[in-house]
Parts: C-alpha cells; structure tokens; sequence
C-alpha cells in the first residue's frame, strides 16, 4: 500500500520538478539538476563505501571501481522493480480498459494514460545516463558515453511522442541487463588472473545475457515493430536505431574479434594475453597510461641511439635528451615497484590473516 500511494504522489512530484509549459528547456533543466543530485550522492555513496570496504580484504586501486559497479546495481535494481510495480499496478489496467487505440497491433505504442508520472520517470532514467555517461568520459570510455547519450536520447524521444508502455518495457529490459552485468563485472574483479575456469565462466554468462536480450528480446519485440511504425515517430526509428548499433559495438562479441584480430601482444591489452581478461577488464585508463610511459620510453631511447650513430648536436641538448631519458626510465621503473609493493603488501596481509 505505501508504494502504491508513492506511484500515486508522483504526480505532486511532478509540479514541483517539471514546469507547466512542457518545454524542452523545462526538462533540460530537471535533468541538469537531477544529475546533479545524483553525481552528489554518487559521491557521497563512494566516500561511505570506502570507508566500508578498507576494513575488508579488499586491494586500494579497486574501491572506486567497485563503488562504481555496486552503484549501477543499486540503481538498476530498484529500477526494475519500480518498473513491474508501475506496469502492473498503473499500466495494465489502462491496457484492460481498452483505451489504448485498438487500432494498434502493438500495445508498445500506446500513449501515456498519466503524462504527469510519467515525464518524472522518464527524466529520473535520463538523469541517472547523464551521471553514468560523465563516469565513462572520465575514465575515457567513449563509446559507452555515446551510448548512453543516445540511449537518453530514446528514452527522451519516448517521452515526446508519450510511448509510456515503450519506454517503460524498454527500461525494465536494459534495467535488469545491466543488474546482471555489473553483478558479473563486480564478481570478476574480485578473482584473481590465475581463475581461468570462472573466469570464462562469467564471460559465458555475460555472451550468453547479451545475446538473449539485443539478439531475441529487442529485434522482435521492438527493433521491428519500430521500423514498421508509423511516419510520425521517425524520431523514434532514428534514436533507437542509433542506441542499437551503438549496444551491438560495445557488445562481449564484437569485443572478443577485436581481441583476436589487434590485441596480437599482450602489452596490446589490458587483460594481457587473455581474450577472457580483455572482455572483462575495465581499468583502461591505467593501462594506457602506461602504455604511453612505455612508447614515450621506446621513441626516446630509439631517439638517443640515432643520435649516438650520428651526433650533431651540442652537448647541452645531449644532456637534457639524456635527462629526459633517465626522468622516464625513473618514472616507469618507480611504477612498476610501487604496483608490485602493493600487491606483495596485499597477499602478505591475506597471509596474516
């Protein structure tokens, strides 16, 4: 009963959240200051959890990562579970009532029965992509921020066209993917390189996931009905097209190929030599950081071999050359031990334990 009058009091939510001329500037600016409500929280939920998990056997370097992973959880749970509330409690019965244009084949395209609820959802949903797409751009992944931003986009173009049942289904699907996702992503940094089998285990479960929902659930249940729609929602044909070719190039599969053909070196990968590792590996930043010390490294030191072969140059540019070289040397060495003190540190702690 306390939930279903929530569902209900959305609607007073809603005056305050969003003004009364339904303008696109109205809900930019709900989403902007959703968003930032949520990277506040975001924040204060990631101190909190630190705080929690240094008092666990966890190493430094993956708390961010893992209050990163138990975030998207959290939110994705509680969304899908709002949804099925929502769809049966609020939307089914309107479906009952037969007032969803019987002249649809497909209910997906019904328009909205409480504009009101739903505008306050679909602008949560979009402010939580928001904060989840800045996340990506920081750690430079920039073909999920685009995804994101194109998935915002759709739910976006949902709520223009008032395809409440559309973008409710819609969102309880990528909802609950994403649950299970993070779920394994949160399960297989928590494994060490040496956990072959479970690893691909995971890797199996997540193929597997992916490919019942973008290549089973979506194509028939929206991907076609979409394109078959009618003239008056291409916006939404354009988005959702976008949103899915963006999904099938992140997608496990498309990775192991690339994996295949361009990761031919481990130093090519974050995972090393492991297509497994690669699928599941998230920490790219750190690994083309240093990448980049080692090829800085490698042209300097091919630049100093030249030189010594052909000297032309004054003593002065010779030695910075040379101090430039020993400062990178330095760097990546010093580095390198600081990583393997940690993880000496680490499995000298477990032992005591």
């Amino acid at each position: 009963m306390v939930l279903l009058e929530c569902l209900f009091r959305l609607k007073y939510f809603g005056s305050f959240l969003v003004s009364q001329d339904d303008s696109l500037r109205s809900a930019l600016n709900s989403i902007f200051w959703l968003s930032c409500l949520f990277g506040i929280v975001f924040l204060y939920f990631q101190r909190l959890l630190k705080g929690l998990l240094r008092l666990g056997r966890l190493q430094r370097r993956n708390f961010a990562q893992i209050a990163q992973y138990l975030w998207n959880i959290c939110f994705n749970t509680t969304a899908m579970l709002f949804l099925t509330l929502y769809r049966v409690l609020l939307i089914r019965p309107e479906d009952a009532s037969n007032k969803y244009f019987p002249q649809y084949h497909n209910v997906i395209f019904a328009s909205s029965c409480d504009a009101g609820k739903f505008e306050v959802i679909t602008l949560v949903l979009v402010a939580f992509e928001v904060v989840t797409m800045v996340l990506h751009l920081s750690k430079c992944d920039y073909s999920e921020a685009f995804s994101n931003a194109l998935y915002g986009a759709l739910l976006m173009s949902c709520l223009t066209l008032r395809l409440e049942t559309y973008s409710m289904l819609l969102s309880f699907y990528v909802a609950m993917y994403r649950t299970c996702r993070e779920l394994l992503l949160l399960c297989s940094s928590q494994m060490d390189a040496a956990a072959s089998k479970q690893l691909t285990f995971l890797v199996a479960v997540k193929i597997c996931t992916w490919c019942y929902l973008f290549l089973n659930l979506l194509p028939f249940e929206f991907l076609i009905p979409t394109l078959n729609a009618r003239k008056d929602h291409f916006s939404l044909k354009v988005w959702f097209g976008l949103w899915y070719c963006s999904c099938i190039w992140n997608s496990p599969l498309l990775k192991l190929l690339y994996h295949k053909i361009y990761h031919t070196y481990p130093y090519d990968c974050a995972g090393g030599a492991s297509a497994v590792r690669c699928i599941l590996s998230a920490d790219w930043e750190r690994f083309r950081h240093f990448r980049n010390l080692e090829h800085a490294f490698c042209e300097l030191k091919l630049h100093l071999s030249k030189k010594n072969v052909h000297p032309a140059h004054t003593n002065d540019s010779t030695n910075a050359q040379a101090t430039a070289f020993q400062t990178i040397k330095c760097v990546v060495a010093l580095k390198r031990k600081l990583k393997r003190l940690r993880e000496n540190r680490e499995l000298q702690r477990l032992k005591d334990e």
